[in-house]
């Protein structure tokens, strides 16, 4: 039996050089939503007219080369949009180093591109040939956590020392019980991790470190610096994954200035990898010659990344910020398709930056990628790409959210899922948002084929927000713990995605700027239901009111 379909679709080419996305496909409108009536004296105001970022759509990985491909099933049910699907629009792979394997996965992004999903790779190695083992400079690279923005005791913030980062330095007041507590920092996975701390000191001085409430290191010496020079000092800590506090505390000599704390996976200063210097152009090539081999087998890549993650990259390779300028500005010329970068971990925006401010690597660039493990919600926003990134477009191109330990069925758990998803369109303005692997216990698929609570979670987004979308303008939180962002397609429609975190119900008044409200449309996910559709209600005027479930994210289709 043929699936319902819960969008009307159309196929549709992607082409490099074509612009603005051709819109795919159009929302079925018919009566309206549940839950709906007539507001006549509506507070919460969407303006269509007031318009914000062209959207690509939402999807996940598909890294068969590390686990089982997708079955034909899942890949119905992932992009197509019937009643029972994700309605995913974007399909991510990646450029194995091995061509021999890049078979691997194929039929999963030709099913994709064949659905009219985006299709884009990106690589974690070089070809072993163009590598070479390096000794890494003791500056140590990661995810940056400003010490003036973590929790002082016996200590303040304090700028005579210039050549700081951010805003300031912890300096401490006390000798001894003196505290700098660095926000908590985020990670991903289990191991040995490398916690860096960039600091000055006038003499040398010993401290305790503690990482969760335990004694990490005691007595570790900061030997003195020269006059208004920052060193780094590095101390090793086996960790699990998480979110995990460092607090250094002063035992009677008083300690050093604080600036800055990096923390990575730890690799002993041997065996790290880059691409070699002389190799820049055979790495374009290789790279190229993916985008024509997925091209001469029915899939026309949307983008390629440089490289994924070359500022976490303890299991793959390096890149430092000027080893990327040089290839963007010139070998990423040499490709047939969007070019991506830099793919940073945490959104480390040290790491995007420089491309940001090289006009020559920024004219390579088509699109600005970036991972958001940890990444705290008041850095999403991005003042540099909204000031230098016309032309470009923002991708959120990998993340999985709150972790990969909870079964992804896992409620209210789920809903931080969502509420990470509006954070990241409407605070960093992102285009797309990919998720890690698609089937996994903790993704949007579980490992049986069946959309999990945080794959609903998703689908409240890709299956009404279309690729060509655009969001609107909209309260982002009109009430506490209501979250909400609005999106206007080609034919008028009008798409509300309300997540409401709070533990009880709320009314939302809607009123539409310049436009009637016709019928109102709505689906509903909660701790009981899964995208449950509720009865179609009438607005009145340009008004209606939403009534939402504690706990809950509602999509809204207004026509």
């Amino acid at each position: 039996m043929a699936k319902k379909p819960f969008l009307d679709s159309i196929s549709r080419r992607t082409v490099l050089q074509g612009g603005v996305l051709a819109v795919p496909l159009a929302l079925a409108m018919g009566a309206p939503p549940a839950h709906a009536a007539s507001a006549a004296g509506a507070s919460f105001v969407v303006d269509p007219r007031s318009r914000h970022q062209v959207m690509r759509g939402f999807g996940g990985m598909n890294h068969a080369s590390w686990i089982p491909d997708l079955t034909p099933s899942q890949r119905d049910t992932v992009f197509d949009n019937g009643e029972d699907d994700l309605g995913f629009t974007i399909l991510r792979i990646p450029v194995h180093e091995d061509r021999t394997k890049w078979n691997v996965g194929l039929e999963t992004a030709q099913t994709a591109a064949a659905k009219g999903a985006l299709v884009f790779a990106s690589p974690w190695n070089p070809p072993a040939d163009l590598v070479e083992e390096f000794v890494r400079d003791e500056v140590p690279t990661g995810s940056q956590y400003e010490a003036e923005a973590g929790t002082l005791s016996g200590a303040h913030v304090a700028t005579a020392v210039s050549g700081y980062h951010g805003d300031g330095y912890a300096q401490f007041d006390t000798a001894d019980g003196g505290s700098v507590q660095f926000p908590n920092f985020f990670i991903g996975s289990t191991g040995t991790k490398n916690l860096a701390f960039r600091y000055n000191a006038s003499t040398t001085t010993h401290v305790d470190i503690h990482v969760a409430g335990q004694l990490a290191h005691a007595g570790v010496e900061f030997p003195a610096t020269a006059d208004g020079e920052w060193k780094w000092k590095s101390v090793q800590v086996p960790l699990t994954n998480g979110q995990w506090p460092v607090v250094v505390t002063t035992t009677g000599e008083g300690g050093p200035n604080l600036d800055v704390l990096m923390v990575a996976a730890y690799r002993e200063p041997t065996g790290a990898r880059r691409l070699r210097y002389d190799a820049y152009g055979a790495y374009a090539q290789h790279l190229e010659d993916f985008v024509q081999y997925m091209r001469d087998n029915g899939v026309e890549l949307y983008g390629i990344s440089v490289q994924n993650e070359p500022d976490y990259a303890t299991e793959w390779t390096w890149w430092t910020n000027d080893e990327m300028l040089r290839f963007l500005r010139d070998f990423a010329g040499r490709i047939s398709t969007r070019v991506i970068a830099p793919e940073s971990f945490q959104y480390v925006k040290s790491v995007s930056d420089p491309i940001l401010n090289d006009p020559a690597a920024l004219a390579n660039v088509d699109i600005v990628g970036a991972h958001l493990y940890g990444t705290k919600y008041e850095d999403f926003p991005y003042p540099l790409f909204e000031e230098k990134g016309a032309g470009k477009e923002l991708w959120m191109t990998e993340v999985y959210h709150p972790n990969s330990s909870s079964s992804a069925d896992l409620w209210p758990e789920a809903l931080q899922v969502a509420e990470h998803v509006h954070h990241a369109i409407v605070d960093g303005g992102f285009q797309a948002y990919v998720w890690w692997y698609i089937r996994r216990f903790y993704g949007p698929l579980l490992e049986d084929g069946t959309i999990s609570k945080r794959g609903y979670m998703l689908a409240h987004y890709s299956k009404f927000v279309r690729p060509g979308f655009v969001r609107v303008e909209a309260p982002a939180e009109s009430q506490a713990g209501v979250l909400t962002s609005a999106y206007a397609g080609p034919s008028g429609e009008l798409v509300l995605v309300v997540v409401n975190t709070g533990e009880s119900s709320a009314s939302l008044p809607v009123r539409v700027q310049g436009r009637r409200v016709a019928g109102i449309r709505s689906w509903l996910t909660d701790a009981t239901r899964s995208m449950h559709q509720q009865p179609d209600a009438a607005g009145r005027g340009a008004a209606f009111t939403a009534v939402l479930e504690p706990q809950s994210v509602t999509t809204f289709v207004i026509s």
